[in-house]
């Protein structure tokens, strides 16, 4: 397991929050030099760097910020598993927590018509913008991702996920009812030069339109710029313009006095699920999948027509039962934040005691766990019992046989199995990918060449 610990989380957090390592040592963390040392060692065991160091400030890196996320996933798992076993929580009666982050036009709703299709788990709806929604799954701040993706905009880079096509929407124009143009069934990207836009910047389709607003010449007037396709379908309406929009904005029912009309230039966009296996298991990512392929169907299409949706039938909706879909094991329960406090009992709990407790379990013996460690008997059992002594719980038994792990060191390990996974898979793909443009040498890497000396030659 790679050694993390709670005071490298709390260095990366502060450089996130306040942009600089004064904030470690303002807090009493650790001083300002200390800090420094520990996340260098850090980016030269990982190959990588964490942070960028410039003339205005620190910066995580996008491997700092994937870093930070996963260790306080992690973390809040541990501190989860001690803080229900003092209450006496059954791990058979807890409730997996995802976080879902999904775009703010299908955020409405989404939570209660998740907790009625699935009761056995709780859906974390965080709304954002489509441009932030792949960027917090890619640094692992969201277990589950819903949002657009167009051809100049993809969505998530990460090779270990599972990733679902909801709906594809091919994007048309809006255009007045009255407008000459309105008469002619498909319509050409050059033949609207001369006609006024309305400009919808930022959401889900800002992308496709610069791009096609690039490509004509001369560059066509915008009359209007807003936000939202509403607003941009109203204004069409008014006769300000044209836009290029969504089918889905019509929210299934006929705009009055508005047509769409589809373009020879293709321009489309897709609604993708992407979802990490380690939280959410395969067959409950695909009936997840089918349920918002059905409510995506529901929403667009109230009153009109079904549109294409991709594969599978949207209508063939399963329920999702672990048991008859061989998921034996339920998602862990993953805490969406983890804020900061004083030292309390768990604060004594490092992630590399999961390691330890690990190979008391595999090997049944304090001798073989220590030599397995390298450490003595004694050593280990001293630390086995401050341990116990700083969150409270008894960790080991001694039997017949040798030495077992208590049902609380048990269930510790089996809630936190999934997120300590999830923090090897990134630490050993981080060192994958080499040392990054600026960063840290690697452990052991030979510094500069000195440039070659000419040798003399001996005198005659």
């Amino acid at each position: 397991m790679f050694d993390l610990r709670r005071s490298d989380v709390v260095l990366l957090q502060a450089v996130v929050d306040h942009g600089s390592l004064h904030a470690v040592e303002r807090d009493g963390w650790m001083t300002q030099s200390s800090a420094s040392r520990r996340l260098v060692k850090l980016e030269r065991r990982l190959r990588t760097a964490l942070v960028s160091r410039g003339a205005t400030g620190t910066e995580p890196t996008e491997a700092g910020h994937a870093l930070l996320h996963v260790g306080r996933r992690l973390l809040a798992s541990i501190d989860f598993a001690i803080a229900t076993t003092h209450h006496g929580a059954d791990a058979a009666s807890r409730l997996p927590v995802v976080e879902f982050a999904v775009g703010s036009e299908w955020a409405y709703g989404l939570d209660g018509h998740l907790a009625g299709r699935f009761p056995d788990v709780v859906f974390d709806i965080v709304p954002d913008d489509s441009h932030r929604i792949w960027q917090r799954f890619e640094r692992y701040a969201a277990d589950a991702a819903l949002g657009w993706e167009t051809a100049r905009r993809p969505m998530a880079r990460r090779g270990d996920v599972l990733i679902r096509t909801i709906a594809e929407e091919p994007q048309q124009i809006a255009l007045p009812s009255g407008h000459p143009l309105a008469e002619q069934g498909i319509l050409d990207l050059r033949g609207l030069t001369g006609a006024d836009w309305v400009a919808v910047v930022g959401g889900d389709s800002g992308d496709d339109q610069g791009w096609a607003l690039s490509r004509l010449t001369p560059v066509p007037s915008v009359s209007f710029t807003v936000r939202s396709q509403g607003a941009a379908l109203d204004l069409v309406r008014r006769g300000y313009g044209i836009a290029l929009v969504s089918p889905s904005s019509l929210g299934g029912s006929p705009a009055r006095g508005v047509v769409l009309r589809p373009l020879r230039q293709k321009f489309v966009r897709r609604l993708r699920l992407a979802v990490d296996p380690l939280a959410i298991p395969e067959p409950l990512a695909e009936d997840l999948c089918a349920s918002l392929r059905r409510r995506y169907v529901l929403r667009t299409t109230a009153h009109g027509s079904v549109p294409a949706v991709t594969q599978q039938d949207p209508d063939r909706v399963t329920p999702a039962d672990p048991a008859d879909a061989g998921c034996a094991v339920p998602p862990p329960v993953l805490l969406s934040e983890l804020h900061w406090t004083s030292p309390d009992r768990c604060g004594g709990f490092e992630p590399e005691h999961l390691h330890l407790l690990r190979v008391i379990g595999r090997t049944g013996s304090l001798n073989q766990a220590a030599s397995a460690l390298l450490v003595t008997q004694p050593a280990l059992t001293r630390r086995i019992r401050r341990l116990e002594a700083s969150c409270g719980l008894p960790l080991v038994h001694s039997t017949a046989r040798g030495t077992s792990l208590s049902a609380t060191a048990r269930r510790l390990l089996a809630c936190t199995g999934p997120a300590e996974h999830r923090l090897d898979a990134l630490a050993n793909q981080l060192r994958q990918s080499g040392p990054a443009a600026g960063g840290p040498p690697a452990e052991g890497a030979a510094g500069p060449v000195p440039s070659p000396v000419r040798p003399r030659k001996a005198p005659r």
